[in-house]
Parts: structure tokens; sequence; C-alpha cells
């Protein structure tokens, strides 16, 4: 009896304390719904710049690597959320224009959208940082990016697409009440525009039908004097309007 309890307790205080890696892995899974294999990408994922790791160099008195931070994995995932995301939507809204698409895709992975979205994902308790609060500014958000950029790394794009879509943006973001906010284009375009100093004239006419049961409008907008878009409508508003959106997704294009 003796003996087993000797055993026993010999097997309990053998045990160690699980280490930094297992605790980081199991956080991890417990976000993305898998173990991830390259544990360093996601450690540099959640890794700001504001974070130097200084080694002795034989030439230098340091020497600092220059990937060790999430910008670069930043940029690789800010690639792979646009196109996942616009594959969803395309595939969600199959009668919706190339504005409207545009629009609602701003809205998921534009930056206080993705902040927000981080916060939420708690991923603060995973980053690495050395900042003021004032300097604090979209750090989650990019970390986010970053983490995407990880997960295509370590996974490949159809996991990534599965993690966003499936973990983080449908039990997080109600895709119908973002798409019920009506999106004026005019008004974001007319504030793009300014921003460039350049000037936003529309022109707008109207015909009868060919039934002669009502007038239908066209719009054609020009900026700086250029046609940037043409629409049509049953009134002045949906035709300015169907005008701006044609501009303004491709604005959205050339700045992108």
């Amino acid at each position: 009896m003796f003996s087993h309890l000797f055993q026993h307790a010999k097997k309990y205080l053998s045990r160690s304390p699980k280490s930094e890696d297992e605790l980081f892995c199991t956080s991890l899974k417990n976000v993305l719904g898998y173990a991830p294999k390259q544990l360093e990408l996601y450690r540099q994922a959640f890794t700001h710049s504001s974070v130097r790791n200084v080694h002795q160099h034989p030439h230098r008195r340091y020497y600092v690597k220059p990937t060790e931070h999430n910008e670069r994995l930043e940029f690789l995932g800010d690639a792979v959320l646009e196109i996942i995301v616009s594959e969803y939507l395309y595939n969600k809204f199959s009668n919706k224009r190339e504005g409207f698409l545009t629009q609602v895709r701003s809205k998921i992975v534009g930056r206080e959208a993705l902040e927000k979205l981080a916060q939420q994902l708690e991923l603060a308790r995973f980053v690495k940082a050395k900042l003021r609060n004032s300097s604090a500014k979209n750090i989650l958000g990019n970390s986010l990016e970053a983490l995407m950029g990880a997960v295509y790394l370590d996974k490949g794009y159809a996991r990534a697409r599965e993690v966003f879509i499936n973990r983080m943006l449908l039990p997080y973001v109600n895709i119908d009440d973002l798409v019920k906010r009506e999106f004026d284009f005019k008004s974001r375009l007319l504030e793009v525009v300014q921003k460039r100093g350049k000037l936003a004239v529309f022109e707008t006419v109207s015909q009868p039908s060919k039934d002669k049961s009502h007038m239908l409008f066209t719009c054609t907008l020009r900026i700086d004097g250029e046609v940037a878009g043409e629409g049509n409508g049953m009134s002045k508003k949906e035709a300015e309007q169907r005008a701006a959106e044609k501009a303004y997704a491709a604005f959205s294009a050339k700045r992108s």
C-alpha cells in the first residue's frame, strides 16, 4: 500500500507545469479551432515592431533581426482577408453591384471593424508591444491581419477562409444588419473627391418612359470634367446615387 502511494506521489511530483509553448498553443487553439504547427509564425504575428530582439554580432555591437515583428505578416494577412471576404460576399450577394460589395467589404475589413473584432476575440492577451497608450491605435486590428497571414502560411487558404468566416466573422458580425444600413454613395464620393482637391458635377436629364407613364432620369457624373460614372433611375436621386456608386467603386479600386 505504501509502495503504491509512494509511486503515485512520485508520479504527481514529477509532472512538470505546462510550458509557455503549450499554453500559447492551447490559447490559440481556442481561437482558431486547431493546434498550430509553426508556433514561431504565430508569435511573430503578435509581435509589434516596437519590440526589439537584440543579439550579439561579431562585427557589430548589436544586431536586430528585421523579420521578427509582424509587419510582413500584416501585409500578407491584409491581402488574404480581402480575397476571403470578397469571395464570401460575391457568393452571398449574387445579384448585387460592385459598389455595394465594395462598401460591405470595407465595413468588414476596415481598420475600425478589425480593431473591434480583435477586441471581441481578446487578441490583446497575445500581443507583445512596447508602446505608449497614444501610440497603440490599430495595433489589435493589425495583429489580426498578421494572424491571418500566419494561418495562411501554416495551413493554407482553405483553412484561413474557414477560420475567418466561421470562427471570427459570423459569430461576431451580423451581416444582415450590416447590409441594411443605407449606403449614401453620393456623400461618400463627394467626401473622397473633396479630399483630393477635385470637383464633382452631377448632370441629370429626364425624359418620359416609352409608355409615357412615368419619367426616367439619366445622370452623368463628371470629375474635373471627365466622365466618372453614369446611372439611370426613376428619380433624380436614384440616378445620381447609381452614377456615384460606379464612380466610388472605381475610386475604391484605385486606393486599394
